[in-house]
């Protein structure tokens, strides 16, 4: 007979799997990184256009305004980047892995179970 080909480790394909990920996942960050400093520009232009207008004798409240708007949204898009980097890669949130051990601790006594009732009254005796 001819020796079957070992299969990669399981272990492996996941560590390769999760390093594609976390590549995949820092461009990602570095491409949040660029659009935040893009969009940080802008506003900085931004604010610095209702400055003049404001020390012109423009409405302060327009540019408190629009200085909170501005850094809501930036903090809604900070906020949201360690979750969607989470996602690109495919890990499991603490919920899922709750949820995850939950159901296993049913299915090993289950198992437990099964092992227990198929085992006849001098194989339970040997175990203990």
């Amino acid at each position: 007979m001819k020796p079957t080909p070992k299969k990669p480790a399981v272990t492996a394909v996941a560590a390769q799997r999760l390093t594609e990920g976390l590549e995949a996942a820092k461009q990602q960050l570095v491409d949040v990184e660029k659009e935040i400093v893009t969009e940080a520009r802008k506003q900085r232009k931004s604010i610095e256009k209702v400055l003049t207008r404001v020390r012109r004798g423009n409405d302060l409240k327009q540019l408190e305004k629009r200085i909170a708007s501005t850094a809501t949204d930036l903090r809604k898009r900070v906020l949201m980047m360690p979750r969607d980097v989470m996602n690109a890669l495919g890990v499991a949130t603490s919920d899922d892995m709750a949820k995850l051990t939950k159901n296993l601790t049913k299915l090993t006594k289950r198992v437990d179970e099964l092992a227990k009732s198929r085992q006849t009254p001098s194989q339970a005796e040997r175990i203990q």
